[in-house]
């Protein structure tokens, strides 16, 4: 963390070299402006990886939801390998990775710690400014003999700030009169001045010198609450400037980095419920915050929030372009899913109509071979019944013609001239 903060301290101090040619007055505030803007720049690509996952991520739901309808309820160990194996092909087949939205977050987290410490005592990081402390430090040790005593009743006086003691305890004890005087306040200096009047021939063109650095609008080592109290209202602006400017730029961001999700009951999602109730949140914890730290601090929140802004803009333009590219592919692979699905189910619906006009024209042929044998049938009953019709009436037609030749025989029989 100490290397990262040495190296942002190194861009830092050229950026306010380089404004100090331009101009000493206000060098302090237009350094840490540019300086924001640099930073920032150079977290523009995270930012838009960060915003191509997401994007991405939602745009696939549908498949990934596929997938996890798919092995709905199959908790053994194959099913979930077989899920997971999917879905990574699923995030390979459309280059998103998941990580990757949460990656930059982690970067970012560590560089603005860094940041942080460099704004908290610029002083360390900016030579011109360390070489003023030192000769203002070596102008007061000159001009008063117990200049460490009259410097910790200032302190007993007036206590350093929770930042400006952190600064000092990592001196082990090794901190000079230099590092102390760095993170003095505005009433600090008056109360030293008080103390003791006659610094102010020696340390007066020193004191000025540091005025013009350090004074942008407001004195960027005094924290708001001190410059209220001084007596001076404007400064209530600041943590104002910093919580509206946190509030918008949440806006802009949520509305650009990831599209609005509804419940299955059409309400907003927990996760957009959410994100709304830390845009409210996060807006005035900022406002509060900024309140209390150095104004130089809150300088650089207001300045990364406009400066986030545009760069939301810029990003969200290169991210909808690709979005739009995903967005057609998932499109055509869908409507071709769609039409494959179609085509199969006609397939299947006219095999199906073809079996059964199959099955009924088999069913016609067996009712047609049944009608058939059933009229052989009828046709053979009848034939048969008309035989004994047939046979009876010949029976009747027979027996009268018997019984006459009957009878003619007999009477031949009795007669005797004939044989």
């Amino acid at each position: 963390m100490e290397f990262i903060s040495n190296f942002f301290g190194e861009i830092f101090n050229i950026i306010f070299n380089v404004v100090d040619v331009v101009t000493p007055i206000g060098t302090l505030g237009i350094a840490i402006i540019l300086f924001t803007f640099f930073t920032r720049l150079l977290l523009t690509p995270l930012q838009i990886k960060q915003q191509r996952t997401t994007r991405g991520m939602s745009k696939i739901q549908p498949e990934l939801q596929k997938i996890q309808q798919k092995y709905a309820g199959k908790k053994d160990q194959q099913s979930q390998m077989a899920q997971s194996q999917e879905m990574q092909a699923l995030y390979k087949k459309y280059n998103i990775n998941p990580l990757a939205g949460c990656l930059p977050l982690l970067i970012q987290l560590p560089l603005i710690y860094a940041l942080y410490a460099v704004l908290r005592a610029p002083s360390k990081h900016i030579t011109k400014l360390y070489e003023l402390y030192q000769q203002l430090a070596l102008a007061i040790e000159t001009t008063i003999n117990n200049s460490s005593v009259v410097i910790a009743e200032v302190l007993k006086q007036i206590p350093l700030s929770a930042t400006a003691k952190i600064e000092i305890d990592k001196l082990e004890g090794a901190a000079t009169l230099g590092d102390t005087i760095s993170n003095f306040t505005t009433q600090h200096w008056n109360v030293l001045m008080e103390k003791i009047p006659s610094l102010n021939g020696p340390i007066a063109e020193l004191l000025n010198q540091k005025i013009d650095y350090e004074y942008f609008i407001f004195n960027l080592v005094d924290s708001p609450s001190q410059i209220v109290a001084s007596g001076n209202y404007f400064a209530f602006l600041i943590p104002i400037l910093a919580g509206a400017s946190t509030f918008i730029f949440s806006k802009i961001s949520m509305a650009q980095s990831q599209p609005s999700t509804k419940s299955a009951d059409g309400q907003p999602s927990q996760t957009e419920s959410m994100m709304k109730t830390m845009n409210i949140i996060m807006p005035i914890m900022m406002g509060a915050i900024s309140y209390t730290v150095p104004y130089g601090l809150a300088l650089y929140w207001i300045a990364a929030n406009l400066i986030m802004m545009g760069q939301q803009v810029f990003v969200a333009k290169i991210v909808k372009r690709e979005e739009a590219e995903l967005e057609a592919r998932l499109e055509a692979e869908r409507a071709e899913a769609k039409r494959l699905a179609e085509a199969k189910r006609a397939s299947s619906s006219k095999r199906k109509k073809g079996n059964n006009k199959s099955n009924q024209n088999q069913n016609n042929n067996t009712n047609n071979n049944n009608s058939k044998l059933k009229k052989n049938e009828n046709t053979e009953k009848i034939n048969t019944i008309d035989e004994k019709a047939t046979d009876v009436e010949n029976i009747g037609n027979n027996k009268p013609k018997n019984k006459s030749t009957t009878q003619q025989n007999k009477n031949q029989r009795k007669q005797p001239g004939r044989k």
